[in-house]
């Protein structure tokens, strides 16, 4: 028998009056703490590298993201183009089939090199494996046979076949003209 004593709804024991005191946002948002409650309040924060506002949700401004991604894309190694590999621009987010496709989205007076090439890797179908139905096991089970030789058999069909291109972290090796 369980000897826990019993306290009814409407008992004093139930429920006290209790005052809390925390912020309250812009937004009408109560919070306990003034940071929580002025973020979201607030539209911009400072830039963590320089200062500016930025919108919030950012910790770096847009000027600043573009001089760290410019910084990152002169640190990666270079290489020629292999003649297959599909190249992708950081500055117009477009993937380019060769050096000459690129050309045609620079000015005059501007240089391939303001295009950030990065030469591409392929991405291959992923083979299966026994994990993929741990959700749907029983404990301690284990994926039935004829599953395992289903997955093997789909892995030895699709090994090697591509499905698309990404960006690596190798900068095409771009000549002066």
């Amino acid at each position: 028998m369980n000897n826990e004593k019993i306290i009814m709804q409407n008992s004093d024991e139930s429920a006290q009056p209790y005052t809390m005191t925390g912020w309250k946002s812009r937004r009408g948002m109560f919070f306990a703490d003034e940071i929580s409650a002025r973020y979201d309040g607030c539209t911009h924060v400072s830039c963590k590298t320089c200062g500016e506002p930025t919108p919030r949700g950012y910790t770096v401004c847009g000027k600043c993201r573009d001089k760290i991604k410019f910084e990152r894309y002169k640190a990666m190694p270079t290489a020629e183009w292999d003649g297959i590999s599909m190249l992708y621009s950081e500055t117009t987010d477009k993937f380019y089939g060769t050096p000459e496709d690129a050309y045609d989205e620079i000015e005059k007076d501007e240089d391939l090199s303001e295009l950030r090439l990065v030469i591409c890797k392929l991405n291959y179908v992923r083979p299966l494996e026994g994990d993929y139905c741990v959700d749907e096991l029983a404990e301690d089970m284990d994926v039935p046979a004829v599953v395992a030789e289903a997955m093997d058999a789909f892995n030895a069909a699709v090994d090697g076949i591509a499905l698309s291109w990404s960006p690596s972290k190798v900068a095409l090796k771009v000549s002066e003209k």
